[in-house]
C-alpha cells in the first residue's frame, strides 16, 4: 500500500516530491519502497511535461509581445478637452460646465434621456414643434427634451454641440459609442454622476430624515434596518410600491396604480387629488436640493435653505417643475424597491423606471395644459411646503404674502415721496395758494379719504367667486411660462 500524502490546496509538486523522498527509509518494506519510487517517477514525469508546456506557452507569449503595438497612453475620464478643436475657447472650463449642466438636468428635468445622448444632441430642432403635443409621439418627446438640454448648455457650447472632440481612438463602452463628442460624454457623465449622488443621499445620508414620521395606511411603520439589503427591502416594502403576485395569466409585476408611496392618503383607489402628494416624494426632492438634512422637519415648517452652497442655491430653484414631481415619484418607488442602482430598468425588480418617468411627466404636463384643478392644486401643495416665500412660487401663502408686502411697499413709497421731494411740496403749495377755496376744500376732502380707502382695499378679501379662478389661472400661466422659459 502506498503511503502517498493527502493533497491540499497549499501542497505543491515540489513539496509532494520532497515528502515522498523523505519516506524512503530503511525501515520501510521493499514493497512500500517500490511503490514510493514509482510515485516519485510518475510525479517527476508529470512535472517535466508541465514544465515543457510552460516553456512553450512562454515562447508563444514572448512572440506575441514582440509583434504587439506599443500601448496607448490611457486617457483620463475628466480630461478630454485636450482633443478639442483649435477654435474652441477655454475647452477645459467648457468641459466642466457641460458636465454641470448634465447634473442640473438630472435634478430638475429628468433622471433619464428618452434616447441616447449622441442621437439627442445630433438631432436638429424642429421649428414646427408644438409644446402642447409634446407627448403625442416619440419624435415630439425627443424634441421637447432636446430643447431642455440645449437650454441648459453653456452659451458657448450650443453652437458646437455637434462637433467631435474625440476620435476613433476613444471607446466609451457604457454608451457603446466609437466616435464621441465632448457634450455626448460630459453631459451624460454629469447625469450619471448626479444619479450616483442621489443614490447615496437617499439610501444613506438622508434616509433617517426621509422616513421619519412616515406611516402607511394600515398603521405599519418604517425601520432603517429594512433598507439594509435588497431582500429586506422587498420583504418590507414590495406591496407598498405596487407589487402584484404572479397569476396563471400574468407574471408578477409592479403596479404604479397601487403604489401606496405615491399618495398622500391611500385608500386603495386612484384618487387624482392625492397622487404625487406622498410625503416621501417631497422629502426626497428637498433632500436633493437642500442637502442631507433638508427633509428634517419639512412638514413642521422647519426645513430651510441652508447657507451652504447647496443645489437649490446653485441653480436658483424657486418653484416646482413637472419633471421634479415626476422624478420624485420614480425615486420614491426606487428607494423602497430591492433595486440597487438608479438605472432605466431596475436591476432586481425589472421596473421600467424610464417608462414611469415618461408617464408621470406626461400626466402632469397634460393636466397643466388642460388647466385641470388637480394639477394646479398639486403645484400649490408642493410650493407651499417647499418654496412658501419664493418670488416665483405657486404657493398660495407666497401669493398672499407678496400682496401684503406689495401693499406695504406702496404705502412706504407714498410716504417717501411725500417727505423727500421738496420741489413737489413747493409746487403743491403754490397750486394750493392759486386754487379757489372750493377747489382746496375738495382736494383736502379727497386726500383725507384716500389713505383709508387704499388701506381697506388692500386688506379686503378677494371675492370668492373670482379669487379661486384668478389664482388657478395665475398658477397655470406661471407654470407654462416656466416650461417655456426654461427652453430659452
Amino acid at each position: 500500500m502506498s503511503s502517498e500524502p493527502s493533497r491540499s490546496r497549499s501542497t505543491t509538486p515540489h513539496n509532494e516530491l520532497l515528502t515522498l523522498t523523505q519516506q524512503l527509509t530503511p525501515s520501510k518494506t521493499p514493497r512500500t519502497r517500490r511503490h514510493i519510487c514509482q510515485d516519485i517517477q510518475s510525479r517527476a514525469n508529470d512535472a517535466a511535461e508541465s514544465h515543457g508546456a510552460v516553456k512553450r506557452k512562454l515562447a508563444d507569449i514572448t512572440s506575441q509581445l514582440g509583434n504587439a503595438r506599443p500601448p496607448r497612453k490611457r486617457r483620463l475620464r475628466h480630461h478630454r478637452a485636450a482633443q478639442a478643436a483649435s477654435d474652441v475657447e477655454n475647452p477645459a472650463t467648457l468641459e466642466d460646465r457641460v458636465r454641470a449642466a448634465g447634473r442640473h438636468f438630472a435634478i430638475e428635468y429628468g433622471l433619464f434621456l428618452f434616447t441616447g445622448i449622441h442621437a439627442l444632441l445630433d438631432t436638429d430642432e424642429d421649428p414646427s414643434f408644438n409644446e402642447d403635443s409634446e407627448f403625442a409621439s416619440e419624435d415630439s418627446r425627443i424634441q421637447g427634451q432636446l430643447r431642455d438640454v440645449i437650454a441648459l448648455l453653456p452659451e458657448d457650447a450650443k453652437g458646437i454641440r455637434k462637433q467631435d472632440w474625440i476620435g476613433d481612438s476613444v471607446r466609451y463602452t457604457l454608451l457603446a459609442f466609437s466616435d464621441l463628442n465632448l457634450f455626448f460624454f460630459q453631459f451624460a457623465d454629469g447625469m450619471s454622476g448626479q444619479r450616483s449622488t442621489i443614490n447615496t443621499r437617499l439610501r444613506h445620508e438622508s434616509l433617517v430624515h426621509i422616513i421619519e414620521g412616515i406611516t402607511f395606511q394600515d398603521g405599519g411603520g418604517i425601520d432603517v434596518k429594512d433598507f439594509e439589503s435588497s431582500s429586506s427591502r422587498f420583504n418590507a416594502f414590495a406591496k407598498r410600491i405596487g407589487f402584484q403576485e404572479a397569476t396563471e395569466d400574468a407574471d408578477a409585476f409592479y403596479s404604479p396604480l397601487k403604489a401606496e408611496i405615491l399618495f398622500e392618503e391611500y385608500d386603495g383607489t386612484m384618487d387624482i387629488t392625492k397622487i404625487f402628494r406622498g410625503p416621501v416624494l417631497l422629502k426626497i426632492y428637498v433632500s436633493i436640493i437642500r442637502g442631507p438634512q433638508g427633509a428634517k422637519g419639512l412638514f413642521q415648517g422647519h426645513s430651510k435653505l441652508p447657507s451652504a452652497n447647496v443645489i437649490q442655491r446653485v441653480h436658483h430653484i424657486e418653484r416646482t417643475t413637472p419633471a421634479a414631481i415626476a422624478t420624485s415619484g420614480v425615486l420614491a418607488i426606487w428607494l423602497f424597491s430591492s433595486d440597487t442602482q438608479i438605472i432605466a430598468d431596475g436591476d432586481e425588480t425589472k421596473i421600467d423606471y424610464m417608462f414611469l418617468f415618461q408617464s408621470f411627466l406626461r400626466q402632469i404636463c397634460e393636466g397643466l395644459r388642460d388647466e385641470a384643478d388637480w394639477a394646479v392644486d398639486l403645484f400649490h401643495h408642493w410650493d407651499t411646503l417647499l418654496f412658501p416665500n419664493a418670488e416665483h412660487s405657486h404657493s398660495q401663502t407666497a401669493s398672499a404674502n407678496r400682496q401684503a408686502v406689495s401693499a406695504d411697499i406702496n404705502m412706504m413709497d407714498a410716504a417717501f415721496k411725500a417727505a423727500g421731494n421738496p420741489r413737489a411740496r413747493s409746487a403743491e403749495a403754490q397750486e394750493s395758494q392759486a386754487s379757489t377755496p372750493s377747489q382746496q376744500a375738495g382736494r383736502d376732502s379727497s386726500q383725507a379719504r384716500q389713505p383709508q380707502a387704499s388701506s381697506s382695499a388692500q386688506q379686503a378679501e378677494p371675492d370668492s367667486s373670482q379669487g379661486t379662478s384668478a389664482l388657478t389661472r395665475g398658477a397655470h400661466g406661471t407654470q407654462r411660462e416656466k416650461r417655456r422659459s426654461r427652453r430659452r
